[in-house]
């Protein structure tokens, strides 16, 4: 019996629900002038960690300085527009050396990912001195300092992929120097690429037919990456790795380390639900062979300011990301450009003499999320304080907002209002992140959003469908859990309301 994996499970939701669903989700968009997305993501700024665990340095104090005096547009055409953006975070760190030797440590600034609203396409904002498009630059803008003096920085960036929130731990593993040495992923180890060409499949009576096979084996010795992989499931005698067929369109297969025992039989199906097979073919028309380095670097730009081994060392960490069972990799997520799934940090290095204090100054832009669900929109901004858990002591926190807005949320305690914004101090360092929410009014007013009837729309258009899917034995259930729904959600949305006014 099939032991069905969330890919399989999505994938036959797609194919059962999908054009339902969208069509229910476009009749559901909040009342706005045009078609506009109502949120964005920014990027959490964040403190300096050292790399070294045996560090003695303490931070005896440090100061953080917001200087918010405009909010982000929510979408930027060119480059030199969103350079132009002046909201900043300057954070101060007093270090001192307890120690009776001299103190060479290597300090990580990370900074994140480009918002989303810099990037206007998969290419990024157009640049009116090279006349292209290209993320944008932001880079000079971050400034680092020792007791005034300019400290020289390295860029460096790790894998951050989408959906994922900093993690200290983690994300401090993934920064290393020169290529990574995995017990696996090694990079002069072969790679083979094995080219086939589907034919005889009548794409015209099944436009969602499916190509697949079944992989097992040793995820020790080899690994598998189906390039144009969009499903996949876990059988009794290994996993199928599934593909939508494309006319003319090749297919490619590659296999990462020891050879396969055994080569791909392909099978072809009506759709995604690969139950009832058709005819067709998938003849092999070429083999190439190269090493992982060469294979993890061929979407690599040598002139994107990212060096060769961050690179590499990103691709090889989302393949162990990846990794499924049988030696499969799952490639309907994974990408050989990472490009938009990679944090940015500074390195730098700060030398400390025995007994003495160093000031080191660090500023960045700070990017908000924007919730433009709400009139006016409403700015979130986000400082992570973990990483100063890497330092052996922590003393004071101060934290002032310079700002002209209203600060609608005030966490870690209560913020204190003063002539330029709000401020607050702390003993030591505080769990979690520090995070605040900033608005051009008081109270802002919920713009629509998804009221309860849209709400309903989006469940009971898949709800009837599964109604005719299960036959009249299944409709006493259905309407059983479609009341649950109506009242649970009725209920929410009021209490929603409720708050929203009072507010």
């Amino acid at each position: 019996m099939e032991r069905r994996n969330k890919i399989a499970i999505f994938r036959a939701a797609a194919v059962l629900a999908g054009p339902v669903l969208l069509m229910s989700l476009c009749q559901v968009s909040p009342a706005q002038a045009n078609s506009a997305r109502t949120y964005w993501t920014g990027t959490a700024g964040t403190g300096a960690a050292v790399t070294d665990e045996d560090c003695p340095v303490v931070v005896e104090q440090e100061r953080l300085t917001f200087d918010i005096q405009e909010f982000p547009q929510e979408s930027y055409q060119e480059v030199s527009d969103f350079l132009a953006y002046s909201g900043t975070v300057t954070a101060e760190y007093t270090f001192y050396n307890p120690a009776e030797y001299e103190v060479n440590a290597a300090l990580a600034f990370p900074f994140g990912r480009i918002p989303d609203y810099a990037r206007l396409s998969d290419e990024g904002l157009y640049d009116g001195e090279t006349g292209r498009r290209r993320l944008a630059p932001d880079g000079a803008l971050y400034q680092v300092r020792a007791d005034g003096e300019t400290v020289e920085t390295t860029l460096r960036h790790t894998l951050l992929l989408s959906g994922e929130k900093f993690k200290l731990e983690r994300d401090l593993a993934r920064l290393q120097d020169g290529f990574q040495n995995d017990p696996f992923y090694q990079p002069e180890m072969p790679v083979t690429h094995y080219t086939y060409m589907p034919a005889g499949v009548d794409t015209e009576t099944y436009p969602a037919a499916n190509a697949a096979f079944v992989l097992s084996a040793d995820g020790s010795k080899t690994k598998v990456l189906l390039e144009q992989q969009n499903g996949g499931r876990t059988l009794e005698d290994g996993v199928r790795l599934e593909l939508w067929v494309e006319p003319d369109e090749p297919v490619v297969v590659h296999v990462i380390g020891a050879p396969l025992e055994r080569m791909p039989d392909w099978k072809f199906y009506e759709n995604g639900g690969c139950e009832n097979e058709i005819s067709g073919t998938m003849t092999l028309v070429g083999t190439e062979t190269e090493t992982l380095q060469e294979f993890a670097l061929s979407q690599y730009d040598p002139e994107s300011g990212i060096l060769e081994h961050d690179w590499y060392n990103a691709v090889v960490e989302s393949m162990k990301v990846h990794e499924w069972e049988q030696g499969a990799l799952d490639g309907s997520d994974l990408r050989l450009d990472v490009s938009r799934q990679l944090m940015r940090w500074y390195e730098y290095p700060l030398t400390i003499g025995p007994g003495e204090r160093v000031v080191n100054t660090v500023t960045a832009p700070i990017y908000p999320s924007i919730d433009a669900g709400y009139e006016p929109p409403v700015y979130e901004y986000t400082y992570l304080l973990s990483p100063a858990q890497t330092w052996a002591d922590f003393g004071t926190l101060e934290i002032q907002v310079n700002t002209p807005y209203e600060m609608l949320e005030r966490k870690l305690e209560e913020f204190e209002t003063n002539s330029s914004g709000y401020t607050k101090r702390l003993d030591g360092l505080p769990e979690g992140e520090l995070s605040f929410r900033l608005c051009a009014e008081r109270y802002p007013k919920s713009s629509g959003g998804y009221g309860p009837l849209a709400i309903l729309e989006v469940i009971l258009l898949p709800l009837l469908m599964l109604i005719m899917i299960a036959g009249p034995l299944g409709v006493p259930l259905v309407l059983l859990i479609l009341f649950g729904l109506i009242v649970g959600i009725v209920a929410v949305y009021k209490r929603i309301s409720h708050r929203s006014d009072k507010e």
